[in-house]
């Protein structure tokens, strides 16, 4: 067999050469030296009789084979990790940043508690967090810079791979002050006589709600601001100036807390869902530690109504 004449060392080498593209990233991390790590790479190569890294213009670009044996040795080596740390009773020791994306308040609301756990049982694990939009996520996976971010309701690059990990409820609200002082709100005259708060140009949400439960689009609203996140959308409704969207775990959160009321239109039909997805790029090669990190939320977060 193949695997008699070679040392898991290779192995252990050739996947950290080709998910850093440097041997010197990689002798840094090894904590070997450059020459020790090349031969490491040389040796492979002549046992499997195959190249494995071209150097093209000064950069190391591995090859077709390279590729298809790092897809197998990468969740080989990592499968090894895990089943020799529960032998010793231990935590798999990973190491390395991760770069994630997300959308600001299900990032902080949702994310960042989850974060905070799989911090604590890998402590050497750092994380790079950016916020933004869909369309700031898409350029960001597919430039790789990003492992893998979490994102709502919108058509990212065919390239890109989704999983569904959660829906959130989207509630329209407003101070119940602001209802008093306009009367009961029934009907497509008595919605444009409110003043909106929406999250970006052309409040794509708001009409999403209105066209959901009202089977309209095409509503005179009265935005009277546009914010970038949900807490600058929350203080303007608090202030009893306008109406916004508000994603349900925030809203069931406020009730609890007791920090004021919130009035809920109830629109028709069914609640207006809004669903997340983890979203990454298959083609792109991610380390152990981002790996493990994006299985691990896929695992904790629960689909369904919040």
């Amino acid at each position: 067999m193949i695997i008699d004449t070679l040392n898991l060392n290779h192995l252990r080498i050739f996947e950290c050469v080709f998910r850093t593209r440097s041997m010197t990233a990689a002798s840094k991390e090894l904590h070997l030296t450059q020459s020790g790590v090349s031969q490491h790479i040389k040796s492979l190569e002549e046992v499997l009789g195959v190249r494995l890294f071209d150097r093209i213009k000064q950069k190391l670009v591995p090859t077709a084979a390279a590729a298809t044996l790092f897809r197998k040795a990468a969740d080989s080596l990592y499968g090894i990790e895990q089943t020799l740390s529960e032998l010793k009773g231990g935590e798999q020791q990973l190491s390395g940043e991760v770069s994630i994306g997300m959308p600001i308040e299900f990032g902080n609301g949702v994310v960042l508690p989850l974060l905070a756990k799989f911090c604590k049982q890998h402590p050497r694990v750092r994380f790079a967090l950016r916020y933004g939009f869909p369309t700031e996520m898409n350029a960001g996976i597919l430039g790789g810079d990003l492992d893998f971010a979490f994102v709502d309701n919108f058509e990212l690059d065919p390239r890109i791979t989704t999983e569904r990990v959660f829906d959130e409820t989207l509630v329209l609200c407003c101070h119940p002050d602001l209802v008093k002082k306009k009367g009961a709100i029934k009907g497509k005259q008595a919605f444009e006589s409110l003043e909106y708060v929406d999250y970006q140009p052309g409040e794509p949400v708001l009409r999403t709600w209105f066209h959901h439960h009202l089977g309209s689009r095409n509503l005179k609203l009265n935005v009277r601001a546009t914010v970038m996140d949900v807490q600058g959308v929350l203080r303007l409704i608090e202030s009893g100036l306008c109406a916004g969207i508000l994603p349900g775990y925030l809203v069931a959160r406020i009730e609890a807390q007791g920090h004021f009321e919130l009035y809920k239109f109830k629109g028709s039909g069914s609640p207006l869902k809004n669903t997340i997805s983890v979203a990454w790029l298959p083609e792109r090669t991610i380390s152990p530690a981002a790996t493990a990190a994006m299985k691990w939320f896929l695992t904790e977060l629960q689909t369904g109504s919040t």
